[in-house]
């Protein structure tokens, strides 16, 4: 039932006049918060479906909770159903409203790229989760594309070494001696005919045998007829080997054409299984998973997470699922089956098992945290969601230093609010000074946050406190405590310390955050000390070299003092127009001013 909050409120009932008068056209709404885009939706009467959200019969949790968030709304009207679902998905892709069904990958998807900077091209095993054109897959596991290369390379021998291996290379490697490349290091192979090869691994990854087994057998019928009767030999073992592959599906392209889809959902988790399929035959798998956050129905589910898969796929012919009356208007150049046996009943019956294994992964993952969830609600106060925020630093007192900062929810880390400060020098002189300008930059995100957790101990926790409003946000740390036993962890919050021992279920949540800051803070530590040793900091900016550092040297014998002069000064004496030096000065500010 819709809270007290969403009756009595003067701002929902301002909200409520205002959708009344929204005009009776097909199109679609959006729902604000003070911060934020919190829901975007479709209608083919824009008033009668954005009036409904206030109406005082409201069952749904989540939708009152969506509710009780909305301080404005908008609208666009568009010409019919159809512009207004595109105009939707659109929409919901570019803006990730919180209370929408945002489709989240699982994970990265193996490739294989043929990398053309060089003149010799080489062929790579690739994780990634955007495709390009350089990209070939994605396949259904590690192992298969690393059995793909390996195929790939002793049909067409082709080099997977890096660039500098390729370019200190005297005689041909281990991999020529084995069969597996043409060594074109050493010169063993024109490049006319190592990119042939190349031209020719494309087909394959394409899917097109066909083609270039026709090629194949014409070349080799021109060194039989020359009684070249070896390299003809080699052209046919080639084509043998093509042959398997192709029957065996070892290389596919990715399968657009034709998918399968299986659901499966517990309360407001959801996931969706996508498979593939190319040629008649199992290509690829992609899992999807959600939270319900207005507590749809599983056949909205469902519609809107097809319409949204279709209109990702441009290439999409046929939908495949036991769903019964699968289809939609919006889109009737899919065609949409619901199999009763065969091996379209088998993909469904894969998909559907899949879907739910995933699911329980998910809230596997989920449970994982929910005693230090419990444990923040209970002992804490806190309420709702819990977005976790963990801060480190990185470097030391008068060196480089940086300030990670990661964000977990209730299902885990949510990389894309990941982020890393330099810390500039005024504010380098302690790990608290630095600490405290990490969380504050961190701070003007405008992000979600229930509780920050630094890495220290009371001190840390204190010396942290008196920098920072504390109204919004609950401030903890992890430390060893006084007699820093092994094994035992100090969780410090308010005037409270408990403490708990690494393998307790209520620390989960808590030491994987001060974990996961610390490995974000090294690595992000140990980039840009790599970079300082190579390379001047200066050299970031567009239009500075070596020569121009050397000039502003000798000139003032060190950078400090750009800090102090102006930017008229500087360019006069150096030489250097005023543009540059006011991005010169801007950087060198950050760390002497």
């Amino acid at each position: 039932m819709a809270s007290s909050t969403q009756k009595n409120s003067p701002v929902k009932a301002s909200v409520k006049e205002k959708v009344k008068s929204f005009p009776q056209k097909p199109g679609v709404y959006r729902f604000y918060d003070s911060n934020s885009l919190l829901y975007i939706g479709k209608a083919k009467n824009l008033r009668k479906r954005a009036s409904s959200y206030f109406n005082k019969t409201i069952k749904e949790y989540k939708t009152s909770k969506l509710i009780d968030r909305v301080i404005d709304a908008d609208f666009l009207i568009t010409k019919n159903e159809t512009e207004a679902l595109l105009l939707e998905q659109n929409l919901i892709k570019s803006n990730q409203p919180r209370f929408n069904i945002l489709l989240r990958d699982d994970k990265t998807f193996p490739y294989i790229e043929i990398n053309e900077k060089h003149d010799y091209p080489q062929i790579l095993f690739k994780r990634t989760t955007k495709a390009s054109k350089e990209l070939y897959g994605p396949f259904t596991s590690a192992k298969g594309t690393r059995v793909a290369i390996s195929e790939l390379q002793n049909i067409f021998k082709l080099r997977t070494c890096n660039d500098v291996f390729f370019s200190n290379r005297s005689r041909p490697c281990l991999q020529y001696q084995i069969g597996k490349c043409s060594a074109p290091c050493v010169g063993k192979i024109s490049q006319r005919d190592y990119l042939e090869d190349i031209k020719n691994t494309k087909k394959v990854l394409k899917g097109n045998f066909s083609e270039i087994i026709k090629d194949l057998k014409s070349v080799m019928k021109k060194y039989s007829d020359q009684e070249a009767f070896e390299k003809a030999g080699e052209i046919k073992t080639r084509i043998e080997m093509l042959r398997r592959i192709e029957e065996t599906q070892i290389i596919f392209s990715g399968g657009d054409q034709t998918k399968v889809l299986g659901m499966a959902s517990i309360e407001n988790d959801v996931s969706f299984v996508v498979i593939d399929i190319e040629k008649n035959a199992f290509s690829n798998i992609k899992r999807y998973s959600f939270k319900n956050q207005l507590g749809k129905s599983t056949d909205d589910l469902f519609e809107e997470f097809l319409s949204r898969l279709i209109l990702a796929s441009p290439k999409l012919k046929e939908i495949i699922s036991i769903k019964k009356n699968l289809g939609s208007p919006f889109f009737p150049h899919i065609k949409f089956t619901t199999p009763a046996h065969g091996n379209k009943k088998k993909w469904c019956d894969m998909a559907d098992r899949n879907a739910r294994e995933f699911l329980g992964l998910q809230l596997q993952k989920a449970n994982k945290y929910m005693l230090s969830i419990d444990y923040l609600k209970n002992k804490m106060g806190l309420t709702d969601g819990i977005n976790m925020v963990g801060f480190d630093v990185s470097g030391g007192v008068g060196d480089i230093q940086t300030v990670s900062c990661v964000y977990f929810n209730d299902h885990g880390p949510d990389k894309s609010k990941y982020r890393f400060f330099s810390v500039p020098k005024r504010y380098a002189e302690s790990d608290i000074s630095a600490l405290a300008y990490g969380i504050e930059k961190y701070f003007k995100n405008n992000f979600d946050i229930s509780v920050a957790l630094i890495d220290g101990g009371k001190t840390h926790l204190n010396s942290i406190k008196s920098f920072m409003d504390l109204e919004k946000v609950k401030f903890v740390s992890l430390g060893k405590g006084e007699k820093r036993k092994y094994g035992i962890e100090n969780l410090f919050y308010d005037d409270h310390k408990v403490e708990f021992r690494k393998d307790d279920s209520m620390s989960k949540l808590f030491l994987d955050v001060r974990d996961e800051a610390h490995r974000f803070a090294v690595k992000n530590f140990r980039s840009i000390k790599r970079k300082n040793l190579t390379k001047h900091y200066l050299q970031d900016i567009k239009g500075v070299g070596p020569k121009t550092i050397d000039k502003i040297y000798k000139e003032y014998g060190s950078l400090e003092i750009l800090a102090k002069i102006t930017p008229e000064q500087f360019s006069q004496e150096c030489g250097l127009s005023k543009s540059m030096c006011k991005n010169i000065q801007t950087k060198v500010k950050d760390i002497y001013n």
